[in-house]
């Protein structure tokens, strides 16, 4: 099989296949904690300050990060607002359970990084480095993804608490 025709279908598979299990999982109620919903965004945080201080954005780049951080934020609070969180009236536990559009919208986002991805060339040289375009490019999404699921969350997190101290039952708008 051709290996670049490989390296396509490949990661389409993957995405599949692990979409189909989620969307599959989507209609389960899971628990909330809104105390460690800070955890996976200051994780993701660490390592995109990590990679960015590895390779320090230009003043171009600097200026589309800045642009993908914010668009990341703002559908990441709209990401953050569909998902259904609840109060359970017996226990006072919160729960969330993902919404149909909110995968949409990562399933979404995925296919358009994979379109960038494509578009732009971003793979390695035959030297093994990538180009500063294609750097910048990657620089973009995750600072994307950064502002995506930090500020995800940050929404999550506000409405958990709003619901759990005013015992409420049902989404409170944000």
């Amino acid at each position: 099989m051709d290996p670049k025709l490989l390296q396509t279908i490949l990661p389409v598979v993957v995405i599949v296949v692990v979409m189909a299990l989620r969307f599959r999982s989507m209609n389960k109620v899971r628990p909330l904690n809104p105390n460690t919903l800070w955890i996976a965004p200051v994780i993701l945080v660490a390592l995109a300050a990590v990679s960015l201080v590895a390779a320090p954005l230009s003043p171009m780049g600097l200026s589309i990060g800045a642009v993908a951080l914010i668009v990341g934020g703002l559908i990441g609070w709209q990401r953050g607002k569909l998902i259904h969180i609840d109060r359970d009236p017996a226990t006072g536990k919160l729960t969330q359970q993902v919404s149909p559009a909110a995968m949409i919208l990562l399933v979404g986002i995925i296919a358009l990084r994979y379109a960038l991805r494509n578009y732009f060339d971003l793979t390695p040289g035959s030297d093994g480095k990538m180009s500063a375009q294609a750097l910048m490019i990657t620089d973009a999404l995750l600072l994307f993804a950064v502002g995506l699921i930090v500020v995800t969350r940050i929404e999550m997190m506000i409405r958990a608490r709003r619901i759990r101290d005013q015992g409420a039952t049902g989404d409170v708008a944000a």
